[in-house]
């Protein structure tokens, strides 16, 4: 597993926001290089690309965030609750947002990464604040391939962990899987303020299947995008996922229906169950 990276004020210059800390062109040789050299696909791990203060700001303000706000995933696959419209963010999170999608943090993955022209999604699709609490999950899939609007080929995520605390057996390490080997290869830790950057591909397996344990696993995600001179039909929409080795029947269960019934049919089903959940989930935390 490829050494994690570790920022500090003496490599970096600190950004006008005083939110991130752009490394110097020799610390993002040495993330260039991690990138290419990674396995099973092309990321990189960095800690401390952001203020922890900044991030910690984003923690104090999530309570405030309404319920209603909140978007609910939860099936047999996922299991968790994403805030991604930036009219509903509190200053912190909206800030983060707008940060990672400014030119000059665009062009400094594009150095990282080695790839031109991204472009950043300011509609946040499947990205945005995520959250997932006890018995919280995601099963082993890659991600869409292209954006349903814009079609754009999805080519970059970045991750920004908000778990202060974390340690060993809590669970939510996220799993980066060898697609051939059909086994995990690296695991990333979603320690406080740590950050991953990963190529998106057909081949770009991750998730993390075992529940958490205790306590609850926050995430901020960007997804960035380029354009095909051709777009394959290949290039699905949708999460695709893994049936993999020890599958869970129930989540076994649910793929099956994936594939069989019609997609307004399970976007139906997944929506009432969501929205279920939630709602207990509400009223089990006294909300109002």
């Amino acid at each position: 597993m490829q050494k994690d990276l570790t920022l500090s004020p003496s490599t970096s210059s600190l950004a006008e926001t005083g939110l991130w800390r752009r490394p110097d062109p020799a610390s993002v040789s040495v993330l260039a290089e991690q990138f290419r050299s990674a396995r099973p696909y092309p990321h990189v791990v960095m800690d401390r690309l952001f203020s922890r203060d900044r991030l910690s700001d984003i923690l104090q303000e999530s309570p405030d965030i309404p319920h209603e706000v909140w978007k609910p995933h939860y099936t047999r696959l996922q299991n968790k609750r994403i805030v991604n419209h930036l009219a509903h963010m509190p200053p912190a999170l909206l800030a983060y947002f707008e940060t990672v999608h400014s030119p000059g943090f665009v062009s400094f993955l594009e150095s990282v990464t080695g790839l031109a022209a991204l472009q950043p999604d300011l509609t946040l699709y499947g990205g945005g604040l995520h959250e997932a609490r006890h018995d919280g999950h995601f099963e082993i899939h890659v991600d869409f391939q292209k954006h349903p609007a814009t079609k754009l080929r999805n080519a970059l995520v970045v991750i920004t962990y908000l778990n202060k605390g974390w340690k060993a057996g809590d669970g939510g390490e996220l799993e980066l899987w060898d697609a051939f080997a059909c086994r995990p290869e690296s695991q990333v830790a979603p320690l406080f303020g740590r950050t991953l950057i990963m190529e998106q591909s057909e081949i770009a397996l991750h998730g993390y299947p075992r529940p958490l344990v205790t306590g609850s696993r926050r995430a901020l995600i960007t997804y960035f995008y380029k354009h095909d001179l051709q777009v394959f039909e290949r290039q699905f929409e949708n999460t695709h996922y893994l049936r993999r080795p020890g599958l869970p029947v129930d989540r076994r269960l649910q793929m099956a229906l994936r594939d069989y019934l019609p997609k307004p049919a399970v976007s139906a089903l997944r929506r009432i169950r969501s929205g279920l959940v939630h709602r207990w989930n509400r009223n089990n935390e006294g909300d109002s």
